[in-house]
């Protein structure tokens, strides 16, 4: 009975860990800098202009109100903190000006951004990345995606050489290709190759024993907390991250290497003591730990883990 009302205990306690952590760098706190507010922020408002303008019949003249936000928080922004928010708004707000332009519609507002966006031209070349793009859907087969999803497994026989930090590179960039909501892009990537850091990081998250001498490299996925604000944010992290390193294994899988995917499920402690072995900051939320690298042989031994029947967890609600 002891051992229970302890840990319902710390149930309590590493909640409320989690409320002071997420009060103290969500992107309301006026403790967290002031151009990472920004930068978020920008973001959100500018995907909103791209959403209205994905629509199958966006209204004319949409959203008014929010793209004078985005002209006036992009002129107080310092654009030398990230040129994306600039890129995706001015891209946004020349989209949506040729949108009405091809309608053969004129208005105020409509030289209101024009003339914001000649003002621009001299501080962001073009192209700006920003607004919408034509899309296909006659891409790669899905017998390609089954292949890739089926031949994904936990590899726990890597060699443990490091890779090629170029290489690495690349296998995050496929990565960033995950949703994201509102394009917040949170997800943050820690990369380790040092041999005894790596030891120190697998000893504290405590799944990798019998293997652990086996990695050579290591990634820490975290998200920045900033990148979310009220309290029906607090989870978010999670699922941004979740997706990203998703994607992460699945980069590793294009590249020919085993990965195996390691909770970070610890209380608050052995989270901080992560952040200091991996000079990880305060304001991100860790989120997993992917082992990964050159598989030992072509041809190994995974855990079979079967899967649970689709019947199972689908509801088909009418």
């Amino acid at each position: 009975m002891i051992d229970r009302l302890i840990k319902v205990f710390g149930i309590f306690s590493e909640a409320m860990r989690d409320a002071l952590t997420f009060l103290r760098y969500n992107s309301y706190s006026p403790f967290v800098d002031k151009s990472k507010r920004s930068f978020y922020k920008i973001i959100i408002e500018a995907h909103t202009i791209e959403k209205g303008l994905s629509l199958l019949e966006p209204k004319y003249l949409f959203g008014k109100d929010k793209i004078r936000f985005v002209m006036s928080a992009l002129t107080r922004y310092d654009i030398g903190y990230s040129p994306l928010p600039a890129q995706m708004s001015l891209g946004a707000l020349q989209a949506y000006l040729d949108f009405h332009r091809q309608a053969g519609l004129s208005d105020i507002f409509l030289d209101e951004i024009d003339s914001f966006l000649h003002e621009w031209e001299a501080k962001v070349a073009r192209p700006w990345n920003g607004g919408i793009r034509e899309y296909s859907f006659s891409g790669p087969s899905i017998e390609g995606l089954e292949h890739l999803m089926a031949t994904r497994s936990s590899i726990r026989t890597l060699k443990n050489h490091p890779l090629p930090t170029d290489q690495i590179m690349e296998a995050i960039a496929l990565a960033q290709m995950a949703p994201s909501q509102c394009n917040r892009q949170s997800s943050r990537v820690h990369v380790y190759q040092d041999q005894q850091k790596i030891r120190e990081l697998l000893e504290l998250q405590g799944g990798s024993r019998g293997f652990s001498e086996c990695v050579g490299n290591l990634f820490v996925i975290s998200s920045d907390i900033c990148a979310w604000g009220g309290p029906g944010q607090r989870n978010q992290a999670y699922v941004d991250g979740a997706l990203f390193s998703m994607c992460l294994m699945f980069a590793c899988r294009s590249l020919g290497w085993g990965s195996c995917p390691l909770n970070l499920a610890v209380p608050h402690k052995t989270e901080a003591s992560i952040r200091q072995v991996g000079d990880i900051p305060d304001g991100e939320r860790l989120i997993m730990m992917i082992a990964f690298g050159e598989p030992e042989s072509r041809e190994t031994k995974v855990a079979f883990s079967p899967r649970r029947s689709v019947v199972e967890i689908a509801t088909l609600h009418a």
